[in-house]
């Protein structure tokens, strides 16, 4: 989340939707952290209004982490990538972490 913790908006609401449409968990968050929830450009036609919220940066991330730990078949790694391992014709294999863990 960026420093402006805002979900929507003009331009990314249409982002918002395309992958809420596709079963992501970022609109379930903003809903569950929200404090703030508003249409902008309202007075003006439809084209251009986007619904906007704010939300609580100290609650989205743990509202994803929770949405993320209840997808079946889902392994999550947390570390820095200090490196991607590339293969010639099948692009990337894995990537080195920081620790002596590699994620292939």
């Amino acid at each position: 989340l960026s420093c402006n913790p805002s979900i929507g908006g003009i331009g990314k609401g249409h982002l918002v939707r395309e992958v809420d449409a596709m079963g992501g968990v970022m609109g379930d968050a903003a809903d569950a952290a929200g404090i703030h929830f508003r249409v902008l450009n309202r007075r003006k036609g439809p084209a251009v209004r986007g619904p906007r919220a704010q939300v609580d940066r100290d609650l989205y991330g743990p509202a994803v982490r929770a949405a993320l730990a209840q997808i079946a078949n889902l392994d999550i790694a947390e570390g820095s990538a200090e490196d991607l391992l590339l293969e010639e014709g099948a692009g990337g294999s894995g990537a080195p972490l920081g620790d002596p863990d590699v994620l292939d």
